[in-house]
């Protein structure tokens, strides 16, 4: 053990010594380490932050469906309450002449009072029915209340389908009349309330207030606000902890694995602060990594909150840690041992050149035990001429230069021997080079044809694919029979009579059953080159006693169009299948003769986007399948690279219809999706049809949703108009000139939406008003009928009767 230790000491004292080789070893091993170990370092950290910002954007996204769909939810709630309120029974029911008397009444009622109180009972009870519809409009709606503030009542439809009414202060729900009294915009979303039930209960409602025509009265719709967070707002994660909160600080919802206790914890703060904006944050609680994001709803004024345990995302990146530091322990131990040891062969030769400036041969002689090394070496410096005064000053120095410089041209000249024998290698390989498509410049081109020896134009030419057919494979297994083919095939090829002398050829073989030949065809067009290409067929099929197959390709302009020309040659080989084995083939041939079998059907193009822009599913649908039977009837005569561009085409065509009612095809598919790349990836016909099925079906439905939504914008404007413009010279032409939409359509989705006529339902807007300036008293019947916008007296009492079963003459001494 003793000698064994002395020896590592004096090793290492000699490491010491020498400074050049302890740099050579600290250098090798930070250039090994170094850059691997901080490109993992940095590639960790890169992926947490990544993996940190994957996880808070699908959280996002998540935050964002479900903040979309209660937006629609409650937006579609708030035009039905428009329209709700906007209803004529709700209208008659509040502006009722004296409807808080006829509340009031008890006992034995006054003859004179029963005609005006059957009709104020037969408005309550359209209002009664029209709030029970609008209750069945929308499974999330729980009940309806109307408060009529002039006759201190409150009207409900309740969720057993039941409708009560109460005085407002004995009504058994009051959470809601504050906010009346207080609100400022219309409608407005309370908070989430466990509310009171008749006859007793409770239940937690999400209530929507909105103000009818009159300010002092609203109706207040409840939604169940379990029921929305069972089917919208649980749908984002069961696993995650979940919050809604308002823009007051309270929680409007919460996940059942969350508590109203851990809210604080989680640092929320933060998201209220960014109130109306969206983002993701993490904390660290409970000894473990929490991802928060937070998303606001501008229409509600709600934060949505998300809280993630990122433990379960991070597993994989401190996996990752740990490895980068087991292979860093590793890497730097192995680059230790090899940097010595590398660093030592390194450090011979400058040992030996130390030795040699310091004039100490014995340090340069060759290890004992390698006479044969130490006889070489000796013989290359005698083989080297080196001039007597040179090595006068340094001997051995200069015999290893000489030695050195011998040995490289020997391998020059070994090289450069290689290199000529190479040469047809690679002329062969240029030669296929020339048919692939690839990056050479015309100048590259000509450089590397003169270096080859090709003698080849760069202009005017053409390319044959000469294929051996089935039969002169030899069963397909003898390969070196197959070989053989190809070879006579060249060479029958390059002895051919037809091509002549005279014109400039070259042969590739390129696949393992076809050649290929190129060759100069000046200005001689299609013809001739078909009727060329014939002949060789003829003499090559001849001279091998069997039967190949030739395909053409298009004349080059350049040589830089010989891949496109080798592509039609191959692609039209492939319609062996159709026309046959032994024949010259043609892409042109192929293109006329579907030209002749199939045009597009442009007329069935346009019928199917008419349906598609009306709406029409089933015609739409029909008119698609003759479409397809127009192309099924000569698929068979179709490449499936010519099917493509047919439903590309229509595919273009319905994408525009669909943009002319806003409807984006992507929507349709998902976001990120390319809809073209999805048609190109299909695999048959088959799935092409059921392709474009599903997409009619789910355009129609959107186009659908939007020509509905749409009608009910212009209803309403239309009753806003009658309501507050009655006294004018109102017609149908009239208001449909004013909202730029065509009368029929107006008077076709006014009676859809009312459920009467337009010229009806202002007539008795027009006798509504009328009523309350006859109760009034104050001016004569006749001012009165032009006041509201009749024409004439006479045409004001005919529908005022029509209407009310009395002249406006007795309306007046009834109610003045």
């Amino acid at each position: 053990m003793m000698p064994q230790l002395r020896i590592w000491i004096d090793s290492i004292g000699r490491i010491k010594r020498r400074k050049f080789f302890l740099k050579l070893i600290v250098t090798t091993v930070l250039i090994t380490v170094l850059p691997s170990l901080m490109s993992n370092i940095f590639a960790y950290y890169r992926v947490s932050d990544i993996v940190e910002e994957e996880t808070g954007n699908n959280k996002l996204q998540y935050l964002n469906q479900t903040i979309n769909t209660l937006e629609i939810l409650l937006n579609r709630i708030k035009e039905n309450s428009n329209l709700l309120a906007l209803n004529r029974s709700f209208i008659s029911f509040e502006n009722f002449p004296n409807g808080a008397y006829y509340e009031s009444l008890q006992g034995a009622i006054p003859k004179e009072d029963l005609p005006a109180l059957y009709a104020y009972l037969e408005a309550k009870k359209n209002t009664f029915l029209t709030m029970n519809s609008f209750k069945l409009s929308d499974q999330f709606v729980d009940s309806v209340y109307f408060y009529d503030s002039s006759k201190n009542l409150v009207i409900t439809s309740d969720n057993d389908r039941s409708n009560r009414q109460f005085r407002r202060e004995d009504f058994y729900d009051q959470g809601w009349y504050e906010a009346v009294q207080n609100m400022q915009m219309n409608p407005v979303f309370l908070d989430t309330r466990v509310a009171k039930q008749y006859p007793q209960g409770e239940k937690e409602l999400l209530s929507v207030i909105y103000k009818s025509k009159k300010a002092s009265n609203a109706i207040i719709v409840n939604l169940d606000a379990s029921m929305i967070y069972a089917d919208i707002i649980s749908k984002l994660n069961a696993n995650d902890d979940m919050y809604v909160v308002s823009s007051s600080g309270n929680i409007v919802f919460r996940s059942q694995a969350s508590g109203k206790d851990d809210f604080p914890r989680i640092g929320l703060s933060e998201a209220l602060q960014h109130a109306g904006g969206a983002g993701s944050y993490s904390i660290e609680l409970d000894g473990g990594k929490k991802l928060v994001s937070y998303s606001s709803s501008k229409l509600l004024d709600w934060t949505f909150v998300n809280v993630s345990d990122m433990g379960v995302y991070t597993q994989g990146t401190i996996d990752i840690k740990q490895t980068i530091t087991y292979t860093a322990g590793a890497l730097i131990l192995f680059s230790l041992l090899l940097s010595y040891f590398s660093s030592r062969s390194l450090y011979k030769p400058i040992s030996r050149l130390n030795a040699l400036a310091k004039g100490r041969e014995d340090d340069i002689r060759p290890d004992r035990g390698k006479g044969n090394d130490h006889q070489d070496f000796r013989h290359r410096k005698r083989s080297v001429h080196v001039p007597d005064h040179t090595l006068k000053g340094a001997n051995d120095e200069l015999s290893v230069i000489g030695s050195f410089v011998s040995s490289t041209i020997d391998e020059r000249n070994y090289y450069k021997e290689r290199l000529e024998e190479s040469l047809p290698f690679q002329l062969e390989r240029f030669k296929q080079s020339l048919l692939q498509r690839h990056a050479m410049s015309l100048e590259e081109i000509e450089a590397k044809k003169d270096y080859l020896g090709l003698d080849i134009s760069l202009h005017d030419l053409s390319v044959f694919l000469l294929s051996i057919d089935e039969e002169l494979a030899s069963n397909g297994e003898d390969m070196l029979a197959q070989d053989l083919c190809k070879i006579k095939i060249m060479d029958a090829l390059r002895d051919s009579k037809v091509l002549g002398q005279e014109t400039a050829f070259f042969v590739v073989n390129v696949e393992k059953d076809k050649v290929a030949l190129v060759f100069h065809f000046p200005g001689k067009g299609r013809q001739p080159l078909f009727h060329l290409a014939q002949q060789l067929l003829d003499e090559v099929n001849a001279r091998l006693g069997a039967q190949c197959s030739l395909g053409v390709g298009s004349i080059c302009k350049g040589i830089g169009e010989l891949p496109l020309a080798y592509e039609e040659a191959a692609e039209a080989l492939k319609y062996r299948i159709l026309y046959g084995k032994g024949y010259v083939i043609s892409m042109d041939d192929i293109r006329a003769d579907n030209g002749q079998t199939f045009i597009y059907p442009s007329q069935l193009e346009e019928k199917l986007n008419n349906y598609i822009r009306t709406a029409c599913l089933e015609e739409a649908l029909s008119t698609f399948g003759a479409f397809v039977a127009e192309i099924e009837a000569c698929k068979n005569k179709l490449h499936y690279n010519q099917i493509q561009p047919i439903f590309i085409q229509l595919l273009t065509s319905i994408r525009h219809s669909f943009s002319s009612f806003g409807t984006d095809i992507e929507i349709l598919f998902g976001d990120g999706t390319d809809p073209y790349r999805e048609l190109l990836d299909l695999e048959s016909l088959d799935h092409i049809v059921l392709w474009f099925q599903s997409l009619i079906t789910r355009g129609i439905e959107c186009i659908r949703q939007e020509i509905h939504a749409r009608g009910n914008q212009h209803i309403a404007k239309i009753i806003e108009i009658l309501e507050n413009e009655y006294d004018k010279d109102i017609s149908l032409s009239w208001v449909a000139e004013r909202l730029n939409l065509n009368p029929a359509y107006i008077s076709r989705l006014f009676k859809q939406s009312t459920g009467q006529p337009f010229i009806d339902y202002l007539k008795q807007v027009r006798v509504d008003n009328s009523k309350r300036l006859l109760a009034e008293g104050r001016l004569k019947i006749n001012e009165i009928g032009r006041q509201v916008g009749f024409g004439s007296a006479h045409y004001f009492i005919k529908v005022f009767k029509e209407i009310t079963g009395l002249t406006p003459g007795e309306y007046k001494k009834i109610y003045s």
